[in-house]
């Protein structure tokens, strides 16, 4: 009987009205979890989908059934359709009914089922119970929390069942994530459970005993008179007391499973149609089983436990047995049952036909099925450990896979080894080159192999090599080395060049990943060229086109730091924020998000958000351990870290950074980073010995930083510096270069040229409210006696138009570029020519060069 629980059946209810979110329902065994989900599922209208993880299963076990049951309801057919990939989904290594799978991609995977949910919501809404989440697995534990940050269609509840809260805090913390925790019942409660006056002496015994748990009120309430001493005898209590047949099929069905269906039960028991419902007849009025469609479910998991530990070991395993043949046409469960009867042979076979490659080697003694040997059964593990997540177990089963493969035998399966190991230390930061060098000695024809290779040789700086193998390859037909020679033409200060041939590479693309990595690495390069309007509009159309591929978690997060980094460098800060922001929520994989993280931190710098800056180094430099993207990698957060400490005032630790940076690192090897770097050096008033002609300045923005590098030196000239990075159009760097270049003049005795320069750079930092840049101009100022007041300048945004009204674009042109509405660049526009004083467009194009706006 359900009595009481009206104020969580209320929570829960609640929950449902404002969808999509979750219930986590937490307690003790025998609370009463189930029992109040369930109840609340059978008054809702919706559809119910139910899982449930178990300590021996797979990794997704959990989402599984519920997955085949939203396949089922949309039709195979129809998700083949609507599912991005052209018909091969990840999501077919999960249902093998879908067709075959494409190379692991767990973040497709995660996309995948997020827009399943979504499109069967659309339907009908949806109510997921996911039991007993304390035995789920990390990768199913990783997949909801991503569900629950990103599902956006109403009508979506997860409610969730658990012992223990401990290994669901990344859950726990979400936003619209609950968690309902339901009391002991109380003295009235049970006496409802039990039919008696709350006042008697039988109600204060058993509320005594059982301290208000459900489940130990009844099993006591069935218990009769006796007291037994021990929880075992009271969930047995009821079950003893079955006739011989009853009890006989309640045993086979605690080893069958939580929820066992109507034909196993029948398959195992040997019993017809009418004695099988005659000997269940009981067990389900004592509800110890309770009927779920054309299932049976053990009311709760002690129940099931206490009569299977109950079993003698000879009747277990026959019991193992005979399930494992009837479920020879699911060979993942079959094994389990194969498995616990002892029989290892059998167990090894169908873990083999269930792909359960870990449980293969566990139980190890020969050939497994199709002739495959030790070493392709680790190499088929670590390429499923690695599809989970499981980087590190990915990387030692490839290890050890390629000890027992003789190379000089089998080169080709050596190469592929190596490059498994490879694709996991790449997910751990750690340097795959020497690897990639081997897989290409043993297997010199393969153009993928040798376009890896170039890929890794040109993120350590090895452009030369690099060169050559990405044109070995590409001639070869492999299109992701194209990708590589355009990158190394835009290091070489080619952009145009690099354009045309990331262009190509999006052209000849034959999979989605290769067009976007084209579109991640020419708005990279645009970047790093100093073309900062141009690297956000290729990154914001390839965000759009990872959206419509499903990569918005994987590729997307990329390209999203992609466009993120230029809009930090243009000034729109906010608009940075909120890409990250977004990218993050999507749990995107550790690289990328360390990325994402240091485009964060760096704003944050410049704004004098220090802790949130300084949090993002202490989350990204774990991410971005090793070099397996070579130096630039390494450099960047130390770049941000130097940057963080100026702005604290720490001096030590801007010398101790420094340091570290020209002991460890060759800054030759990373010409993005070395002239930040090694300005700052100059600026802490290190000593430097490195050779700077073995690091050129190619493109704008390293000019720029060149530039200022020689002024820091006194070499240069503070009104070069200023000037290159006006070209630039980067309104933090301008501020800071004319700042100096006003420090300069004021030192020189020259104030009529230092008021003008602090005053714009007052401006840009007044436009940008970059806090640590004010403040240094008003030391500066104060210190000087420098007024700075004077009528209103343009804003950042307002030169920023200004250059594209100088370029000759209309309105409409200059809201498409900054992606803002044709009637806010109107304004933008309007406001220019009444600061400038001028009446039309030429009119302030040629002021503002006149006045070296431009």
């Amino acid at each position: 009987m359900f009595v009481g629980r009206e104020a969580e059946l209320a929570v829960l209810a609640a929950a449902r009205a404002r969808t999509p979110c979750a219930v986590v329902v937490a307690g003790e065994a025998g609370i009463g979890k189930s029992r109040l989900v369930g109840e609340f599922v059978s008054r809702a209208d919706a559809l119910v989908l139910k899982g449930a993880a178990d300590p021996g299963g797979p990794a997704y076990a959990p989402l599984v059934t519920v997955l085949r049951r939203l396949v089922r309801e949309l039709g195979v057919r129809q998700v083949a359709e609507l599912l991005p990939g052209g018909g091969r989904m990840a999501l077919a290594r999960l249902l093998p009914e879908l067709g075959q799978p494409p190379e692991p991609d767990r973040a497709r995977l995660f996309e995948e089922i997020l827009l399943l949910l979504e499109l069967a919501a659309e339907q009908r809404e949806i109510v997921l119970v996911l039991e007993d989440l304390h035995w789920a697995h990390a990768p199913a534990r990783d997949l909801l929390v991503f569900l629950l940050r990103n599902i956006l269609q109403p009508g979506v509840l997860v409610i969730g069942t658990s012992r223990a809260t401990r290994r669901l805090w990344p859950l726990l913390r979400l936003d619209n994530v609950e968690l309902l925790t339901p009391p002991p019942m109380g003295r009235e409660e049970v006496a409802r459970m039990l039919g008696c006056p709350a006042a008697s002496a039988e109600v204060e015994h058993i509320l005594r005993r059982s301290e208000g748990n459900p489940l130990f009120v009844e099993a006591l309430a069935d218990a009769g008179t006796a007291t037994p001493g021990q929880l075992l005898d009271l969930l047995l209590a009821g079950a003893e007391r079955l006739a011989p047949a009853s009890l006989g099929l309640l045993r086979a069905a605690a080893v069958a499973g939580r929820r066992v269906e109507h034909t196993l039960l029948r398959a195992v028991t040997d019993l017809n149609d009418l004695a099988l419902d005659e000997a269940l007849r009981p067990i389900v009025r004592r509800r110890l089983l309770l009927v779920d469609g054309d299932c049976y479910v053990f009311r709760h998991t002690l129940i099931r436990e206490a009569v299977y530990d109950n079993l003698l070991p000879g009747e277990r395993n026959r019991l193992h047995t005979r399930c494992a043949a009837a479920l020879a046409d699911q060979p993942e469960r079959a094994s389990d049952h194969w498995y616990a009867a002892g029989d290892r042979k059998r167990a090894a076979e169908t873990a083999w036909q269930a792909k359960r490659y870990e449980r293969v080697l566990e139980l190890w003694a020969g050939p497994a099925m199709d002739g495959a040997d030790h070493a392709r059964v680790l190499e088929l593990a670590a390429e499923t450990a690695l599809h989970a997540g499981a980087a590190e177990r990915a990387e030692a089963l490839a290890t050890s896979a390629l000890r027992e493969v003789d190379t000089a035998r089998a080169p080709e399966r050596a190469a592929h080894l190596l490059t498994l190991r490879v694709a996991a230390r790449d997910q751990l930061g750690e340097d795959g080159l020497d690897d990639l060098r081997e897989a290409v000695r043993l297997a010199p024809g393969s153009p993928r192999l040798i376009g890896a290779l170039a890929t890794s040789l040109a993120w350590h700086g090895r452009h030369d090599e690099a060169r050559m193998y990405a044109e070995q390859a590409s001639e070869q037909g492999d299109t992701r080395s194209l990708i590589i020679l355009a990158t190394l033409a835009a290091v070489d200060g080619a952009m145009d060049v690099a354009s045309a041939i990331f262009a190509r590479a999006r052209a000849e693309a034959s999979d989605d990943d290769t067009v976007l990595t084209a579109i991640a690495g020419e708005a990279d390069a645009l970047e790093a060229a100093g073309k900062h309007t141009e690297a956000a509009a290729v990154a914001h159309r390839g965000m759009a086109q990872a959206r419509s591929m499903g990569r918005a978690r994987s590729r997307g997060a990329l390209i999203a730091a992609n466009l993120a980094e230029p809009l930090a460098s243009l000034g729109r800060w906010q608009e940075a924020r909120q890409v990250v922001a977004a990218a993050l929520a999507l749990d995107p994989p550790p690289l990328y998000r360390a990325w994402l993280l240091m485009v964060a931190g760096t704003v944050a710098v410049w704004e004098g958000d220090l802790a949130v800056a300084a949090d993002a180094v202490c989350q990204a430099r774990p991410l971005m351990r090793g070099r397996s993207r070579g130096e630039d990698s390494c450099l960047e957060p130390d770049l941000l870290e130097c940057r963080l400490a100026q702005v604290e005032g720490d001096a030590d630790r801007v010398h101790r950074l420094i340091g570290h940076v020209l002991a460890a690192h060759d800054l030759s090897q990373s010409h993005r980073y070395a002239w930040p770097l090694l300005t700052i050096a100059i600026q802490a008033s290190v000593r430097l010995s490195l050779p700077l002609d073995r690091i050129p300045a190619t493109g704008r923005l390293q000019q720029a930083h060149r530039a200022t590098f020689d002024a820091e030196l006194d070499g240069g000239s503070w009104e070069q510096a200023v000037a290159r990075w006006r070209s630039v159009g980067q309104p933090h760097a301008l501020g800071q270069a004319l700042l100096r270049a006003g420090e300069h003049a004021l030192r020189a005795g020259d104030r009529r040229t230092a008021r003008a320069r602090l005053r714009e750079s007052a401006s840009i930092a007044a436009s940008l409210a970059a806090r640590p840049l004010s403040r240094q101009i008003e030391m500066i100022t104060t210190a000087g006696k420098v007024d700075l007041a004077r009528d209103a300048s343009l804003s950042v945004r307002e030169i920023e138009v200004l250059g594209l009204v100088a370029e000759g674009l209309s309105n409409r042109q200059i809201a498409e570029r900054l992606f803002i509405s044709p009637r806010t660049s109107g304004v933008h526009v309007s406001n220019i020519l009444a600061k400038l004083g001028v009446s039309t467009r030429i009119e302030a194009a040629t002021v503002a060069r006149r006045r070296g706006l431009l």
